[in-house]
């Protein structure tokens, strides 16, 4: 059942062109066996003249992708496609189609008849006309004659088994040995050139029995059957990891949805209590001002009388009448003062009081924040996101000090890498000087120690530890600082020259770096190692010419930013893929060094030659350029313990600085 299948699958293809799905129309056969119509294979051509190895003359197999050398020179050529050989496998392959006439095809007037004859000694098929001329020739009047209906009755007794195939390299000189040593066949130049020193080089036509028999094409086919079996079952598990994948997204989608719309609910109802105690209390608060303001209008009214009676009594009344009124008001003034002063002498402001639940005073908290963690499988760790609700302001960067570093070298220094410990102590890497020096938290110089090998990059990772970069050493070294001292704790050996180094946790580092130091380097590299040495991931990538690559980490994004000196640009890695997410490129930054991760994920890099500091977002977008009357020639950046503080080393013509900027 299966050699039937296969037999039938491989008959179908056989038939068909694979570009343009339809019967072969005068199939034309690659170096890699693969046959398309001629005006199929010549479009396609013609397509990618214009991509990066058609202007080398070549292309890549529709099918199997293997380059393949144009016959033309010119690869734009309209006639390119038919300098490929004619190839009567499909033709043999076709059952119970119509068949045009090989010898018409391969002619130039341009009219193709129908086949009617097939010959068995050439296997061709031709039309009436053509038949009797081959029939006429010396040559082939010989020659077995049978018709297309025939041939179709019983194909296997005509159908030749081995194809004669020209040298592509020596102008179609026709192959006739076979060099065991290589296992490949070739003509007679390339043996006399290539294989004039192999010892089982043989005639194939005296030998191709053997040969096929020792080659055993039935097993071939049976290995290429596993293969696409292999292949099919490679692209199944693929399909249904895409569609785990699809799912787990869906349900993240989901779990998000499903927490907004709680979230949404804690609001609803925190605006519903606000509102219901609100309508509540001023219902309450308004009827008491309602009485009070009865009251006080009463009061009014009183004291409207009063003064009233008193007028009165006073400009028509007699001294006695006077007096007794008066008196008699001077009394009831004393009662409208008290009464005031006990009813309208306090002003009652309306109180708002509502009593949260832990839930939503967690939600209305004064940072405002809220975290959302998605469960995840282990293989999708890397989706787990925090929905962070921040303050609505601008955070600028300022420069705000400027310091002169004292450090006693016996060469002009060279500051390369830079670190704030959460104490406050800063560490310096002196590359000129193969030193790396200790000051406290009000930078005055402690200590230093020597690291022959030009060391480059350091990183912090604990409260003690650092890991510098040493390039000339090919390799990290572990750096315990205790008690003002600095200790040597260990070594890790990398592949290449490693400047840029960051942690990313206390057991794996992440190095980068050139991987030539040679002039014209094209590639750079960055490595996952752990402290015993382990490359876990390796990956490289192209670039446009480098010295240096430094290097950064965003745990939160699990992303890896590269600085790449000699150029300006910065990229972009996933560090669990190795996926390129963007490359950040401008003109005003020139010679990138150092590369640092604030605390909302916004990535600063300093230009040494365009003298700024380039600040992007995590997606690749300049946010800001910082620059300053002394931010001359950057080398090293550092964010503090808090990342809202960082520090800049700069070879100015006035010495060696260290600036501290800060965020208003």
């Amino acid at each position: 059942m299966m050699a039937a299948a296969k037999s039938g699958s491989l008959s179908k293809y056989g038939q068909e062109c694979p570009i343009c799905l339809d019967v072969f129309t005068s199939p034309r056969q690659l170096p890699c066996l693969h046959c398309f119509c001629e005006h199929c294979l010549q479009d396609y051509i013609t397509s990618k003249a214009t991509s990066t190895l058609g202007y080398l003359g070549e292309f890549l197999c529709p099918v199997c992708y293997a380059v393949t050398k144009s016959q033309s020179n010119d690869i734009e050529s309209k006639e390119c496609a038919s300098l490929f050989p004619y190839s009567s496998l499909p033709v043999v392959e076709k059952s119970k189609v119509e068949r045009s006439c090989e010898v018409c095809s391969n002619s130039s007037h341009g009219d193709v008849n129908v086949a009617k004859k097939f010959c068995v000694t050439c296997e061709e098929f031709m039309c009436n006309d053509c038949a009797l001329y081959h029939k006429s020739m010396k040559m082939s009047k010989c020659h077995q004659m049978t018709t297309t209906d025939a041939w179709e009755c019983n194909p296997e007794s005509s159908v030749r088994c081995t194809e004669e195939f020209g040298c592509l390299e020596h102008d179609n000189e026709d192959i006739k040995f076979y060099c065991k040593n290589h296992g490949i066949a070739c003509c007679g130049t390339c043996t006399y050139l290539y294989h004039n020193t192999c010892k089982d080089v043989f005639e194939l036509k005296q030998n191709l029995p053997d040969l096929l028999e020792e080659m055993n094409p039935h097993k071939i086919m049976e290995e290429l059957q596993t293969l696409e079996d292999h292949l099919g079952n490679f692209l199944g598990m693929n399909k249904e990891e895409i569609s785990i994948m699809e799912s787990k997204i869906t349900n993240i989608s989901a779990k998000i949805a499903e927490i907004r719309k709680k979230i949404n609910r804690m609001l609803d109802d925190i605006e519903m209590m606000v509102k219901t105690e609100g309508d509540r209390i001023y219902e309450d608060w308004m009827i008491r001002k309602q009485e009070q303001n009865h009251q006080c209008q009463s009061l009014i009214n009183a004291v409207r009388s009063s003064y009233a009676l008193l007028e009165t009594v006073n400009r028509h009344g007699s001294a006695r009448k006077k007096f007794f009124v008066a008196s008699k008001m001077m009394n009831q003034l004393l009662s409208y003062n008290e009464q005031v002063r006990e009813r309208f002498g306090r002003v009652e402001h309306m109180k708002i009081n509502i009593k949260l639940n832990k839930h939503m005073k967690v939600l209305l908290s004064k940072d405002v924040q809220m975290q959302a963690k998605i469960e995840c499988h282990k293989e999708f760790k890397d989706m787990q996101g925090n929905i962070i609700i921040k303050p609505l302001r601008e955070r600028d960067v300022v420069l705000s000090r400027v310091l002169d570093i004292d450090c006693p070298s016996s060469k002009e220094p060279v500051y390369t890498g830079i670190v704030q410990f959460p104490q406050g102590e800063i560490m310096l890497i002196d590359s000129n000087n193969d030193t790396c020096c200790l000051y406290d938290s009000s930078y005055n110089f402690i200590t230093s120690h020597t690291l022959p090998g030009h060391p480059s990059g350091l990183c912090l990772f604990g409260d003690h530890d650092v890991y510098i970069a040493m390039p000339a050493k090919r390799a990290v070294r572990l750096l315990l600082i205790r008690d003002r001292s600095i200790r040597v704790t260990g070594t890790i050996a990398t592949r290449y020259r490693c400047y840029g180094l960051d942690a990313v946790d206390k057991d794996t580092i992440v190095v980068s770096g050139p991987c030539s130091v040679t002039s014209g380097s094209r590639k750079c590299y960055w490595s996952l190692i752990t402290r015993a040495g382990l490359v876990i991931l390796h990956h490289e990538f192209d670039c446009q010419w480098t010295y240096e690559a430094f290097i950064a980490l965003d745990m939160t994004k699990y992303r890896i930013y590269v600085s790449v000196s000699g150029g300006n640009t910065v990229y972009c890695f996933g560090l669990t893929d190795g996926e390129l997410y963007f490359v950040y490129v401008s003109n005003d930054l020139k010679f990138p060094l150092s590369v640092t991760v604030d605390r909302d994920d916004n990535v600063y890099v300093v230009g040494y030659c365009s003298n700024n500091i380039h600040k992007l977002s995590p997606d690749g977008v300049k946010l800001q350029i910082i620059s300053s009357d002394v931010a001359e020639k950057p080398t090293g950046i550092c964010f503090n313990h808090n990342r809202d503080i960082f520090l800049i080393t700069n070879q100015s013509q006035m010495g060696r600085q260290l600036q501290q900027y800060m965020h208003t």
